[in-house]
């Protein structure tokens, strides 16, 4: 039931906030929607997995038409809505499929709100700092009694809002900063470069899931399968106790924040430098990774 204290703290904030606005609204009925769905896991009524990620796009459609948040990669808005519900819906997934150790989930996202509430200080979007602080706080309670040993857990509803909330910061986060890199590039849309950044911050659920996509895809091994094969369990399979493990992966949120916080003060040059050591940093974790074993076991 710990997701659903997560969410009532976060919906409490937003009504009493005095500027409910439909993007707002949109927040609060698709989060109510993650949240109810995702109970319906943690009660053990089993649901097949390409019907939850139809499930969650349905709901990330109603956030869309609710509040009116979307990407502007393109002109075409249809092509920006598909994107966005479904990079809403990848997000959700992810940070459900990352929560297998006590206070992994909670301790990412906090420490990745924390990252988005400075970046949006440093371009000016005071909604995406209290929308990030809100969250913050309502993690912050949570993850004192989520820590190893924890006696409060997540579940799917607390796991799929949170992600749906970071999903929500990064597709309206705009840094204008990298507008010269833009043009530099020939982009005349700042979002398409600009979107680099919040997706370094919350680099670590999505490359957990693609690093197991792709290794399972190798191993024949189905997607939707449960196993030992997620960057945290290899890193624990490796003798690191489950606290070491976590703290491990917010040392690594760590610095890809901080490197998502250079990027947007950096010329050309910095941010591709910068973008090349996020790559090889995600190129050691994998060989890293690698090194353990696990689908004999699966």
């Amino acid at each position: 039931m710990g997701g659903v204290a997560i969410g009532l703290s976060v919906f409490f904030v937003l009504l009493i906030s005095g500027n409910f606005t439909k993007e707002y609204l949109g927040i609060f009925i698709a989060g109510i929607l993650f949240i109810l769905f995702g109970l319906l896991d943690d009660s053990k009524i089993k649901i097949r997995a390409r019907y939850k990620i139809w499930t969650h796009l349905l709901f990330s459609f109603v956030f869309i038409w609710l509040a009116g948040i979307h990407f502007s990669f393109f002109r075409i808005d249809w092509i920006n809505w598909l994107l966005t519900a479904s990079f809403i819906t990848f997000m959700t997934n992810s940070m459900n499929m990352l929560d297998g150790m006590d206070g992994l989930v909670s301790g990412i996202a906090f420490l990745s709100a924390g990252f988005f509430a400075i970046l949006a200080f440093n371009v000016g979007q005071l909604d995406i700092i209290f929308l990030s602080l809100v969250l913050m706080g309502a993690l912050l309670g949570f993850l004192k009694y989520n820590f190893n040993p924890a006696s409060i857990f997540l579940g799917e509803s607390g796991s799929t809002f949170i992600g749906f909330i970071l999903a929500v910061i990064a597709v309206k986060l705009n840094i204008y900063t990298l507008w010269n890199i833009a043009l530099s590039l020939g982009i005349e849309r700042l979002q398409i470069i600009s979107f680099i950044v919040p997706l370094i911050i919350l680099g670590i659920p999505v490359f957990d899931t693609y690093f197991v996509f792709i290794n399972r895809f190798l191993h024949d091994v189905k997607f939707s399968q449960p196993g030992k094969d997620h960057s945290h369990h290899r890193i624990h399979l490796m003798g690191y106790s489950q606290k070491a493990t976590v703290l491990t992966l917010y040392g690594m949120q760590i610095i890809l924040g901080s490197i998502a916080l250079a990027m947007i003060k950096a010329d050309i040059m910095q941010f591709f430098a910068l973008l090349s050591v996020v790559f090889v940093l995600f190129s050691g974790f994998t060989v890293f990774l690698l090194k353990v074993k696990v689908y004999s076991e699966i």
